[in-house]
Formats: C-alpha cells, sequence, structure tokens
C-alpha cells in the first residue's frame, strides 16, 4: 500500500478550496454591498437620532443650552395637553385613514390582480402616477377642490343642495384626513395587489368543487392569503400618517395640530430643542414597537 494523496482525494481538496474561495468571495461582495446602505443609515439616521436622544435629556433656560441631566421633557409629554392632544389626533387620523384605505384598496387590487386582464399595467400605472407629482402640488390641489370658493362647494351649489359654502371641508381635520387619504391609498393598493396576485384561481376553483360558495371561498381562501398584504398596507398608512406634516400644515390650517405641527412648533417657533427631542423620540418609540408587533406580517411579504 502506497502512501500520498491519490486522484479522488486531490479533486475533492480542490473541490473545498474553491467552495472556501467561492464563500470568502460571496462574503465580500455581501459587505461591499451592504457598507454603503449601512453608511447612509448610520450617518443620516442613527447618528441624528442619536443627537436627537441626547438633547432630550437636556432643557434650555434663556435661549441657552442647559445640559444638565434631567426627565422633565418627558414629563411634560403626558402633562400638556397640547403635546396630549397632538399625540391623540394623529392618532385618530392615522387610524381612520388606513381603514379607510384599507376598504378603498381591497376592491382596487382585487380587480386589477383577478378581473382587469390585459388592462393590468395601465391600470397599475395609473395607480403610480400620483406619486409622480409632488406631495405639496397635490395638496395644494386639494386647497383648490375643498375651499369654500373651491369646485366642490361651487358644484354643489350649482345643483342646488346647498345654500352655502361647506366651511369644514377646508382648514379642518376632515381636509386633512381626505389629503392623506388620496396620498396614501396608493401605498395600500400595491402591497395587497401583490398579496392577491399570488392566488391561484386553481385554489379558489378547488374550494368551489368542494361546495364552498364564492363568498366563502374568497373568506377562507383569498382573503388569508392576502391578509400579509393587508397588515403591510395597514403599516405603511399608519406609519406615514402618524408623522405625516406637510398634508395637515396645508389642509389644516393650523386650527388643530397633529403631532408633527407640534414637533415643528418646539424647533422652530418655541427654540426649545430638547422639548422637540423628546417628542421626536417618543414617536420614534411607538413607530418601532408597531414595526416589531407587525413584522411577522411584513417579514414574509418583503421577501417576496
Amino acid at each position: 500500500m502506497t502512501g500520498g494523496i491519490g486522484p479522488m482525494d486531490g479533486n475533492a481538496t480542490a473541490a473545498a478550496g474553491a467552495a472556501a474561495a467561492s464563500a470568502r468571495r460571496a462574503r465580500r461582495q455581501t459587505i461591499g454591498g451592504l457598507l454603503p446602505i449601512v453608511a447612509w443609515q448610520t450617518l443620516f439616521f442613527a447618528v441624528p437620532m442619536g443627537i436627537l436622544f441626547v438633547y432630550s435629556f437636556w432643557t434650555m433656560k434663556d435661549y441657552r443650552l442647559d445640559t444638565t441631566f434631567t426627565l422633565a421633557n418627558y414629563a411634560r409629554i403626558v402633562t400638556n395637553p397640547i403635546y396630549l392632544k397632538g399625540f391623540l389626533l394623529s392618532l385618530q387620523v392615522a387610524l381612520f385613514v388606513t381603514v379607510v384605505c384599507g376598504v378603498l384598496a381591497f376592491p382596487v387590487a382585487y380587480f386589477i390582480a383577478k378581473k382587469a386582464g390585459r388592462w393590468r399595467v395601465l391600470l397599475l400605472i395609473m395607480v403610480i402616477v400620483p406619486f409622480w407629482v409632488s406631495l405639496i402640488m397635490r395638496a395644494f390641489a386639494w386647497r383648490l377642490l375643498l375651499g369654500e370658493r373651491g369646485v366642490i362647494n361651487q358644484g354643489l351649489e350649482l345643483t342646488g343642495l346647498i345654500d352655502a359654502p361647506l366651511s369644514f371641508l377646508l382648514y379642518s381635520p376632515t381636509a386633512i384626513v381626505i389629503g392623506l387619504i388620496y396620498a396614501y391609498l396608493p401605498l395600500y393598493v400595491l402591497p395587497l395587489y401583490a398579496s392577491i396576485d399570488k392566488v391561484r384561481d386553481s385554489w379558489i376553483a378547488a374550494a368551489q368543487d368542494l361546495n364552498a360558495t364564492p363568498m366563502r371561498a374568497f373568506w377562507e381562501v383569498t382573503f388569508p392569503l392576502a391578509f400579509p398584504g393587508l397588515m403591510v398596507g395597514a403599516v405603511f398608512c399608519f406609519i406615514f400618517g402618524l408623522g405625516e406634516y406637510v398634508v395637515p400644515a396645508l389642509l389644516g390650517g393650523g386650527k388643530s395640530l397633529v403631532i408633527a405641527q407640534v414637533i415643528r412648533m418646539e424647533f422652530e417657533l418655541r427654540q426649545n430643542w430638547p422639548g422637540g427631542a423628546a417628542i421626536s423620540m417618543v414617536l420614534m418609540a411607538f413607530i418601532i414597537a408597531l414595526l416589531a408587533l407587525t413584522l411577522r406580517w411584513i417579514r414574509p411579504e418583503v421577501a417576496r
């Protein structure tokens, strides 16, 4: 019996070396691909949020920053009625907008995914088109529609349905809700469409072959499989609606302040950076907690 490495052993060693080299190359490519993202998030998100976090424990005295550690800013959040009303209004608006967008988006997404046929691509483009226009311009367009001499009021007056303009349409929570529904409805339609489109018609046909009515097949086959997309859309709408500033500022008229406007007031008008930082930290903590609770639905949907 002779010593040394045989042909089979040599091939196995070469294959192992090639696999190790391929793994190292894949790791380098992964690190290289992630490095710009990590650097961007660190520089423009983590570092600013860290600065705000530190500021939230300081105070302003005579328009000068006092770096003495204190929890006074956080205590003020639960005692100041302006802060509480801003949080409550933001929660109410975000929740209502999310529910209405879900009710409107589901039939639209279902029709595009299952009934549109050759018109599917065109309809998807129509859903995306509003994103091509600045949100500020779209909000100003709603001011023209909802104003006391706007298109809606003038149309209602011409038809005799009202005698005087409806003043509650603009510069009110109603206007904020309308503007946010228009702004975020596409964000609900797209993930819902992606989920519904993956529901095979053969699965629905199989349910009907088992004597399930079309309505029962929908609730027991289509809806459960579309639920992850429903949750993703709900998270998008709720989080964006909760922190929205542009639409409430342009359509709300300053009569009712949402939390984003309160934060802006603390930073710019009152020059109370620590107070604004504390409110921002509470809002961010709430959003992170919400994302953590809904991650079980978001993760598989994003993985698709």
